[in-house]
C-alpha cells in the first residue's frame, strides 16, 4: 500500500543527532522544518559520544597548530584542504552551541579545555565525559520549543 503526504514544509530533515538537530534550527529561521528521526529525537548516536570538540578557544592556541597537530596525526590519511575547513568551522561551532545552552565545563568562567591525544595545546571542550549527550539535550529542548519545527 502507497502512502502520500503531502506538506507545505520548506525543509525534511532525516535524523535526530548533532547534524540534524543543528540543520532544522538554522532551517526554522527560513522556512517550516519536518524533522524525522528513527524512534526519539534523543536516540542518535550523538548521545552517546563521551569525549570533547577540539576548536582553537584558547589563547595560546591558533588555527596553523591546530591544523598542524591533525595533519601529522592523520600520517597522511587526511585531506589538508578539509582538515583547514573544520578547524577553521571549529571555533564557531562551539560558540554557537554556547549560545544555545551548551554547559561546557569552566574553571572560573573560563572553559576548561583539556589537552588530548595528538593536541599540542589545550583545545578539548568538554561536559564531563558526556559531551555528547549534554549537546542532545541542549538542542533537543530547542527543536521541541520552535514552532516552525514538526517531528
Amino acid at each position: 500500500m502507497e502512502r502520500c503526504v503531502e506538506t507545505g514544509a520548506s525543509f525534511l530533515v532525516i535524523g535526530s543527532g548533532l547534524a540534524g538537530l543543528s540543520f532544522s534550527l538554522r532551517a526554522a529561521g527560513l522556512g517550516e522544518v519536518i524533522l524525522l528521526t528513527k524512534s526519539s529525537l534523543t536516540d542518535a548516536n550523538t548521545s552517546h559520544a563521551q569525549g570533547g570538540i577540539a576548536a582553537v578557544l584558547g589563547p595560546d592556541d591558533d588555527f596553523s597548530s591546530h591544523v598542524e597537530d591533525t595533519v601529522t596525526v592523520g600520517k597522511g590519511l587526511c585531506s589538508r584542504e578539509a582538515v583547514e575547513l573544520m578547524v577553521k568551522r571549529g571555533t564557531e561551532s562551539v560558540r554557537w552551541l554556547l549560545e544555545r545552552g551548551v554547559e561546557f565545563d569552566t574553571v572560573d568562567g573560563t572553559l576548561d579545555l583539556g589537552k588530548e591525544g595528538g593536541h599540542s595545546r589545550r583545545r578539548v571542550a568538554h561536559v564531563g565525559d558526556q559531551t555528547g549527550n549534554a549537546i542532545e539535550e541542549a538542542l533537543v529542548g530547542l527543536v521541541k520549543e520552535n514552532p516552525s519545527i514538526t517531528v
